[in-house]
C-alpha cells in the first residue's frame, strides 16, 4: 500500500481521517450561530437559511430558481428559507425587470449586517483557536486549505464534464 510522505500512513487512511476532520471542523463552524443581538425577538436564521444569505451575497440578485440550482436544493426548500428571510428583513424580493412574473432576490442592509455579524463571530471564535500557532503554522493551514478548496472545485468540474459525456445529468 502506498504511503503519505508526509506522515508514513498509508495514503487511503491519510484521506480518510482528513475527510473526518475536515467533517468535524466543517460541523463545528456551522454550529456557531448567528449572534443574538443581531436579530429580534422571536427571529432566528437556521444553518441553511446562513448559507442561503452567503450565497446571495456573492451572486445577488438572483431569481429563486437559480438560487436554488446554485446550492442544488430543491426550489420548494429554497422557497420556504427565502419566505422566512425576507419576512423577517434580511432578504429583500424586487420585480424583475426582464420578466414580471419573477422576482429577483438580494440581501437588505439588515441581511449584509447579519452576515457581518456572523463572519466575525466565526473570525473571532478561529482566532482564539489558532492564537497560539505560530504565524507559519497559520499561513501553512491557510495555504493548504486554499489549495484544498481549488483541487475540490477541478475535480468537481471534471467530474461533471464526465457525467455529461455519458449523457447523464450533474
Amino acid at each position: 500500500m502506498e504511503e503519505d510522505s508526509a506522515t508514513g500512513l498509508p495514503a487511503g487512511l491519510v484521506s480518510a481521517e482528513l475527510e473526518r476532520s475536515l467533517t468535524q471542523v466543517a460541523r463545528a463552524i456551522l454550529r456557531l450561530e448567528v449572534p443574538r443581538s443581531e436579530l429580534g425577538e422571536g427571529e432566528s436564521v437556521d444553518r441553511a437559511g446562513y448559507w442561503l444569505l452567503v450565497r446571495l451575497s456573492r451572486e445577488a440578485p438572483m431569481r429563486l430558481s437559480v438560487l436554488a440550482d446554485t446550492v442544488e436544493l430543491d426550489l420548494s426548500t429554497v422557497s420556504r428559507q427565502m419566505r422566512d428571510l425576507v419576512a423577517i428583513g434580511l432578504v429583500v424580493k424586487v420585480p424583475d425587470p426582464d420578466d414580471g412574473r419573477a422576482s429577483l432576490l438580494s440581501l437588505s442592509d439588515r441581511g449584509w449586517a447579519v452576515l457581518e455579524a456572523v463572519s466575525e463571530a466565526r473570525r473571532q471564535a478561529l482566532a482564539e483557536v489558532i492564537s497560539d500557532w505560530t504565524d507559519e503554522e497559520r499561513t501553512a493551514l491557510t495555504l493548504g486549505l486554499l489549495r484544498l478548496e481549488d483541487g475540490l472545485h477541478r475535480t468537481r468540474e471534471h467530474h461533471a464534464r464526465d457525467q455529461h459525456g455519458r449523457g447523464g445529468m450533474s
